[in-house]
């Protein structure tokens, strides 16, 4: 008799245990299947309108920028510098919440999601290369408005001024080209994590605060974003020489491959190369 109930108890707990992971195995290809659609919505977009969704994310990721010169020009003298750059973490996630929230088109949130539809066989990789170069291009040209506006402006609202801006920009850009192309992998690593991540829940406030704990993390390490940092890195260029042409289209080839790197292949192929093994293993 008590064989017989240890035989039922066992066969329970297994069953239990099947079934959480039957449950677990469902929320993971909800996500992905969320994602994969969401990716397969951007493609869908006319290249017009996500040029101009690009060039606003670029002008609302200028935000982040923003407070990062303003609070550096706050601090400079009373901190260290190495203090003030692991500061930045606190002010850093504003532009991506504006972007986020308001659905614009940037770069590092949509790399692992457009990837997915190309992993899944429903677009080219050729139609991916394409909607990148879209949305490069307009994050990166309404990062420049954003930057030549907020110069003259902020000099007149006593928050920051150009010679902060320098100093930002050349501290970004101070680095090797291995170390550049590595913390942009990092970077674009956890963006990927990011899209991930919010696709699990619609809540707005559960939203804010992943936004705020990803890229509050990458402004406090100092990993190196593509957008922000060729804001960063061009207003060095603009406003001094110690930034030449040559180093800024160097230090954007290095980050928006590297952001490429750590979102598409890292986070986009990994988790789909999960999900497609533990499909094919229940079938």
């Amino acid at each position: 008799m008590k064989e017989e109930v240890k035989v039922q108890e066992k066969h329970q707990k297994d069953l239990e245990k099947k079934s959480d992971r039957v449950e677990e195995s469902k929320k993971y290809t909800e996500i992905l299947s969320s994602v994969i659609h969401e990716g397969e919505q951007l493609f869908k977009i006319k290249k017009r309108a996500m040029f101009l969704s690009s060039c606003i994310a670029g002008l609302e990721i200028g935000f982040s920028y923003m407070l990062i010169c303003t609070l550096y020009y706050l601090l400079d003298g009373k901190f260290s510098e190495s203090v003030i750059f692991k500061m930045f973490g606190a002010v850093y996630p504003l532009g991506f919440i504006l972007v986020i929230l308001g659905k614009s088109a940037l770069y590092t949130e949509q790399t692992s999601v457009l990837s997915l539809p190309v992993l899944n066989r429903q677009r080219t990789i050729f139609e991916l290369l394409q909607i990148w170069g879209v949305v490069i291009l307009g994050n990166i040209l309404g990062g420049i408005i954003f930057l030549i506006s907020i110069g003259t402006l902020a000099a007149r609202l006593n928050a920051f001024d150009k010679t902060t801006m320098v100093k930002i920009g050349v501290h970004v850009f101070d680095q090797s080209y291995w170390i550049l192309l590595l913390s942009a992998v990092f970077a674009g690593w956890l963006m990927g994590l990011l899209t991930w991540l919010l696709n699990s829940t619609l809540e707005v406030f559960t939203r804010i605060v992943i936004i705020i704990i990803i890229t509050g993390t990458i402004g406090f390490v100092g990993f190196h974003h593509s957008i922000v940092g060729s804001i960063e890195v061009f207003a060095a260029y603009l406003y001094s020489d110690e930034i030449s042409i040559t180093d800024y289209f160097s230090f954007l080839f290095l980050t928006l491959l590297g952001n490429g790197i750590g979102g598409a292949i890292v986070v986009g192929l990994f988790k789909y190369r999960i999900f497609a093994s533990n499909y094919s293993s229940s079938e």
